[in-house]
């Protein structure tokens, strides 16, 4: 194992605005998938109501408002992002925790996530992947020659584009 890491010299340096943005962002999906879910139930009185569901577009937005389209496409969407995440987070696991013992622990967060995942629990998968993510660099704070999960996933990118 090399002891010299890039990443762990990014660790120590403040996060640029992009990263900034991207946890602010991340941080405010779940309320969006809480409430993408109530819109469908929403939707679905307005339907058995036989009255048109309200839909403020965009200038320039030529997409037909359609709250079952919109809430599968939400739902693929979502579906895609966890899956994605949990093939990254368990390359990751598979790689790593036997050589770091800390990271052994997430092994069963990510094992739940997945559960949720198959069960269509999203939001509940996406609450477990964001915990194990945040165990993972609780641990490695604790030692920064411990890779970072985006590595594992760019080896796979990488590898998959050519």
């Amino acid at each position: 194992m090399s002891v010299s890491n890039p990443s762990a010299a990014t660790a120590s340096q403040p996060h640029s605005p992009d990263v900034q943005q991207l946890v602010g962002l991340l941080g405010s999906l779940m309320p969006l998938l809480l409430r993408f879910q109530s819109q469908a139930f929403q939707s679905q009185a307005f339907q058995s109501q036989g009255l048109e569901q309200p839909f403020q577009a965009a200038p320039g937005n030529f997409v037909v408002p359609n709250p079952a389209l919109d809430h599968r496409a939400a739902e693929n969407l979502i579906g895609d992002m966890i899956a994605e995440s949990l093939r990254t987070l368990s390359t990751y696991l598979e790689t790593n925790a036997g050589r770091h013992a800390g990271l052994e622990s997430c092994v069963p967060i990510v094992t739940q996530a997945a559960h949720r995942f198959a069960a269509r629990d999203y939001a509940q998968a996406f609450n477990l992947i964001w915990l194990a993510y945040r165990a993972i660099e609780t641990i490695r704070a604790a030692d920064p020659r411990i890779p970072p999960p985006r590595a594992a996933s760019s080896d796979q990118t990488s590898s998959s584009l050519h």
